[in-house]
């Protein structure tokens, strides 16, 4: 795998705002960023979180052109990565290309405590998507989106201690039938930093985050970890799969982690607990200058 000769990752949407800030949060994800290898920079959105305003608003206050972006990558379907994207589509300038798992545009719902579309529909939807200018590449395929930046491609589910899917969610199958939804379409995005090895980015961490930190080590072959960020799903996840997830983050020696969005209080306290010198508490506004 390539290394990047510079990468910035700015936190565009989170669940709260920077500190002494008056910029946006919002129940959801986006993260910006910016990698040059070989003297070419590419800009790339990882999700897109719920909303474009608070996404919009905080990028322009954090001098950021959305414009500019070259790909946007989803993580799965759930509205709180995806749904801003019609309205951001608005404020792109031509076509873009949006990288997914295959079957992000499957249905995705929720029954309790009441019916909640969680997935891809009405503006979201891929015909009217494709009309405002998003070209979609479907990949279940591991692949170097740009030198040095590594896309997952669908994540095995290594580790039997980790969630599979949502127990309260459902999607229907090639025969009309309503099933649980076993959420195949979570990926997640690696840069790699050279000597100082990967930053690995998740969404959600449907699979696991052990399950995807452990297939993106091995799709890239890079074993050392700078860091990791995003959500890790742990939010409902009981006291023992928690312990064990903070045991088995130790286990890849990160120099930093990140948890946000769904990972929850309680999880992220034991993060903390564990990574005292090595914690990052992110929220919209946040930059990391990783080289």
């Amino acid at each position: 795998m390539n290394e990047v000769e510079r990468a910035r990752i700015t936190v565009l949407v989170e669940n709260a705002p920077k500190y002494d800030t008056y910029l946006k949060g919002c129940f959801g994800l986006s993260l910006w960023i910016e990698v040059q290898t070989q003297g070419v920079e590419k800009k790339i959105l990882f999700d897109v979180g719920p909303l474009a305003e608070p996404l919009l608003y905080n990028a322009e206050a954090l001098g950021i052109e959305i414009a500019d972006v070259d790909l946007i990558v989803l993580s799965h379907c759930h509205f709180d990565h995806t749904a801003a994207l019609a309205d951001l589509m608005g404020h792109i300038d031509g076509d873009v290309s949006v990288l997914a798992h295959p079957e992000i545009l499957r249905q995705a719902f929720k029954l309790e405590p009441g019916f909640m579309d969680y997935g891809m529909s009405g503006r979201n939807a891929r015909e009217n998507l494709e009309g405002l200018g998003a070209r979609f590449i479907l990949s279940k395929s591991p692949q170097e989106v740009f030198p040095g930046v590594m896309y997952s491609g669908e994540v095995p589910r290594r580790e039997a201690f980790e969630e599979r899917g949502g127990v309260s969610s459902f999607t229907i199958d090639d025969g009309g039938e309503m099933i649980p939804d076993a959420i195949r379409d979570d990926v997640s995005l690696a840069v790699n930093l050279g000597d100082r090895g990967l930053v690995i980015l998740t969404g959600c961490a449907h699979a696991g985050p052990i399950s995807s930190i452990g297939h993106m080590v091995a799709v890239t072959g890079v074993g050392r970890i700078e860091g990791i960020m995003g959500g890790f799903h742990l939010l409902e996840a009981d006291s023992m799969r928690v312990d064990e997830t903070v045991k088995r983050l130790g286990e890849f020696a990160p120099t930093w982690i990140a948890p946000m969005h769904c990972t929850g209080l309680i999880p992220s306290a034991a993060i903390a607990d564990a990574f005292p010198e090595g914690f990052r508490e992110l929220h919209a506004g946040d930059v990391l200058e990783l080289l």
